[in-house]
């Protein structure tokens, strides 16, 4: 299944979906409190949706969408972002060392792949916080990871079983490394290639992102 976690991309969200409903066995979108049409136009769309009444942040529409994910029959639990930067073509290539039971938890890697002309904005700065986040989570996973903050990731059951997630906005992407790394997962990365936005543009702050991902990065290292 995949899952989908959207906040104000009510210009996107049919089309992502309708761009991958042939690929994948179920879809679920997990609308982060928006104000505008993203849960109405998905539930159009004929797939699961579930609507916060308010903003939660990624971290929340995340944890939602694996509690799901755990109570359905579903085997791998793909998360695939709204804003239509990802490809449908990687889907299938970052599932299926999970589904010749070779990794637990498999990440759409861009650095491994590429970054299309125009699918960064800022990218000198971004590429630089993701460089210096993606160190420290392999340093606190003591996974290989080389793209701690994409939004390509698959897992199974297992994994969703035992991650013990926790963040609520920034981080949760390192956070999902982090405790894979503490939990034993069998980790795989894949190739991706990374597109521009549909429209808009990312309300990720590159600034400020270092202050609210490291404290959910620490937790997540020193729990057990």
């Amino acid at each position: 299944m995949a899952l989908i976690p959207a906040y104000n991309e009510e210009k996107s969200i049919k089309t992502v979906i309708s761009n991958i409903k042939d690929i994948v066995d179920g879809i679920l979108v997990v609308d982060d409190g928006s104000n505008d049409n993203t849960a109405k136009y998905a539930k159009e769309c004929e797939v699961e949706v579930i609507r916060f009444d308010k903003n939660r942040g990624k971290g929340a529409a995340i944890r939602e969408g694996y509690n799901y994910f755990l109570s359905s029959n579903y085997d791998i639990c793909i998360i695939y972002d709204a804003d239509g930067q990802y490809r449908k073509e990687d889907i299938l290539p970052v599932c299926k060392p999970i589904m010749e039971d070779g990794a637990d938890i498999v990440v759409g890697s861009r650095f491994l792949g590429r970054y299309t002309d125009g699918a960064n904005i800022n990218y000198k700065t971004r590429i630089l916080c993701n460089n210096i986040a993606t160190l420290v989570t392999r340093i606190m996973s003591g996974l290989p990871t080389t793209d701690a903050q994409s939004g390509l990731v698959a897992i199974n059951r297992y994994a969703a079983k035992v991650l013990d997630l926790e963040a609520d906005r920034w981080g949760i992407h390192q956070e999902i490394i982090i405790r894979a790394g503490k939990k034993g997962l069998r980790y795989g990365e894949v190739p991706i290639v990374f597109e521009k936005r549909m429209h808009g543009v990312s309300r990720l702050k590159v600034l400020k992102y270092p202050f609210v991902a490291f404290p959910v990065m620490l937790k997540a290292w020193l729990r057990e």
